[in-house]
């Protein structure tokens, strides 16, 4: 539980100070290594509401990152359980 904390302490900085590329890549790194890392999903949502543009395309449009990170965080999941970790 500390460690997870500490993983939205950092996210959250990296929001407020660094690029969103590396804010998303800290999320994605964040959502494989925990169980169910819904807070990536939802800083991911805060950084499309900041960042995007509002054009209708699909790489500068609102939602892509939310949306990259909800696959992530499904198929991390769905890996997650299939394999076994010794």
């Amino acid at each position: 539980m500390k460690k997870r904390i500490l993983a939205d302490m950092l996210l959250v900085c990296l929001f407020l100070f660094a690029p969103w590329y590396f804010t998303a890549t800290a999320a994605i790194i964040f959502i494989l290594l925990f169980e169910n890392y819904w807070e990536g999903a939802a800083l991911a949502l805060i950084v499309d509401s900041f960042y995007s543009l509002p054009e209708i395309s699909l790489w500068r449009g609102f939602g892509f990152l939310t949306l990259s990170s909800l696959i992530i965080l499904y198929v991390s999941s769905f890996a997650k359980r299939k394999i076994k970790v010794l």
